[in-house]
């Protein structure tokens, strides 16, 4: 694994950063990292967002990395888990300088009447669709889980029957679900959700009831699909 690790990361390192070879390479790399034994777990709802601030860490600063023992598996847990803690003992912070209430009513781009509960990130939907495909995708180990998820990352790459094309905000057609897996899902680091919305002019309301109540449950399907088979 040692080795394995090495190569990776001198890999990504021998490449431009931004440039597309880095990412494939990196994107190499993060999946190998994301099954390493050891890397730090929390019962916290907000981990998996602790968990992706420090992927998108280890993306920035995996070329000044330093093995500090004989197993740079070891030195690389460690230091990913030191960053990690971190992130989630922030999370235990209490912010209590403002209380929204979540029934509150507001509109969508669409028109539509809605509360700010419904148009905010469904945790227990979002944990379940992104642990099904971190399981596929990042963390499987076996052979055959590893085989099953590289079928899963490619079916959502080339989208070939343009289902995740097809499911898009009915004003919006450019905020497809095809586009907003590539970005939150398979690049790393995933892009934000506010700079997505920027980019499409559309509203972080919309961008997100959609990506909660379509895309999520249509890329669940879709890994269930493959689980079955």
């Amino acid at each position: 694994m040692d080795e394995q690790l090495k190569k990776l990361i001198d890999e990504v390192c021998c490449y431009p950063d931004p440039s597309l070879e880095r990412q494939k390479a990196l994107n190499r790399l993060l999946m190998v990292i994301q099954q390493l034994p050891g890397i730090y777990k929390s019962g916290h709802q907000d981990y998996l967002e602790a968990l992706n601030q420090t992927w998108e860490w280890v993306s920035r600063k995996i070329c000044s990395f330093e093995a500090r023992s004989p197993s740079l598996q070891q030195s690389l847990v460690i230091w990913i888990n030191g960053y990690l803690k971190w992130r989630i003992k922030d999370l235990y912070i209490p912010d209590s300088n403002y209380t929204i209430s979540l029934d509150r009513l507001t509109r969508n781009d669409e028109g539509d009447e809605t509360t700010l509960l419904n148009i905010l990130p469904d945790r227990q939907s979002q944990t379940i669709s992104l642990d099904l495909l971190d399981i596929k995708i990042a963390q499987i180990q076996e052979t055959e889980r590893q085989c099953l998820g590289k079928r899963i990352w490619q079916y959502i790459e080339q989208d070939e029957e343009g289902k995740l094309t097809a499911s898009h905000p009915r004003k919006n057609p450019e905020c497809h679900c095809h586009l907003l897996a590539m970005r939150l899902l398979l690049e790393q680091p995933p892009h934000k959700i506010a700079d997505i919305a920027r980019e499409l002019n559309i509203s972080n309301q919309t961008l997100y009831s959609h990506w909660k109540k379509n895309c999520l449950p249509l890329l669940r399907e879709i890994g269930m699909n493959f689980g079955s088979d």
